[in-house]
């Protein structure tokens, strides 16, 4: 009699696991691709690494998508002097080899500051973001907008506790409070040689709470003159210099600006429907990654 054995399948070992780099990206987002949207940048950046031939690590499902992670996407208009990418390569590659060849690569308007490797598994920065600082350019002679019509225009801002604008999540319009988001505002000054005003802001960045430059220079009644938002800096509550600066503000909370915020739908089992009943689309579900990146924003 022949004894049949049956092998065990062979567990795979630890080393066999591919060795992976995060990469954290500082770069400039200049004025050639200022009106170019979060979702453009994304593909730009894609695209960059791509044709810089780099082993970008793909995410696992249906639709692979590479690992790529902004900290805090930039909208419409607005251009950002230190920006924060973080990007995923399996194999690694020496960070002085990554540099040279994303800069051959990447388009005008888009400046490649710096390169360092992070731990894998960090904690994402678009999680510990904070706050930020702004310039608000307003391209405009002295003689067309003044220094006083903008200083009244600030003060009578920061004079008031309420400043409501409109927003709009999951296909439906709420209002919010923006005055408690503007940590600071002042005019900064005149350039007579670009012919340009300057207005410094510092806004919080919390999920749900966001102050936005774009909101405020609405409210401000800016929107006639042409002008640029520029993002100075990130601030980051993993940095003690960054909570230093942010220790002396109250943390805005969502329910404290917009108590009537349309809440997002929770996953799980559905609720049986009424016979006749018609299906309701899930705009959660169905919504594209780049425009959920952009609510954080919103």
């Amino acid at each position: 009699m022949t004894r049949t054995t049956t092998q065990l399948p062979q567990q795979q070992d630890a080393t066999d696991e591919p060795v992976r780099q995060r990469v954290r990206f500082t770069y400039e987002k200049g004025e050639a691709i200022k009106f170019i949207s979060h979702q453009d940048e994304s593909r730009l950046w894609e695209r960059t690494l791509r044709r810089a031939n780099l082993p970008l690590l793909y995410k696992r499902g249906f639709n692979p998508q590479p690992h790529i992670q902004f900290a805090a996407p930039l909208g419409l208009g607005m251009t950002g002097v230190r920006e924060l990418l973080d990007v995923a390569f399996s194999p690694p590659v020496p960070l002085d080899e990554l540099s040279v060849r994303v800069r051959e690569k990447l388009p005008p308007g888009v400046q490649l500051l710096n390169a360092t490797e992070v731990p894998f598994k960090t904690v994402s920065p678009q999680s510990l973001t904070i706050g930020a600082d702004y310039t608000i350019l307003i391209y405009a002679d002295a003689g067309e907008v003044s220094e006083q019509e903008l200083q009244a225009k600030i003060v009578a801002f920061l004079a008031t506790d309420e400043v409501w604008r409109e927003r709009e999540r999951h296909g439906q319009r709420y209002r919010y409070n923006l005055r408690p988001l503007v940590l600071e505002l002042r005019y900064a000054g005149y350039d007579a040689f670009e012919a340009e005003h300057r207005i410094a802001l510092r806004v919080q960045i919390q999920p749900g709470a966001t102050g936005r430059p774009d909101e405020l220079v609405a409210a401000l009644g800016f929107d006639d003159y042409a002008r640029t938002l520029r993002r100075e800096r990130i601030y980051f509550a993993d940095n003690e210099a960054d909570q230093a600066v942010f220790a002396s503000y109250p943390v805005i909370s969502q329910d404290e600006i917009s108590p009537e915020r349309p809440r997002p739908r929770r996953k799980g089992r559905k609720r049986r429907r009424r016979s006749g009943a018609q299906p309701q689309a899930d705009k959660q579900n169905n919504q594209p990654f780049a425009e959920k990146a952009a609510d954080e924003f919103d």
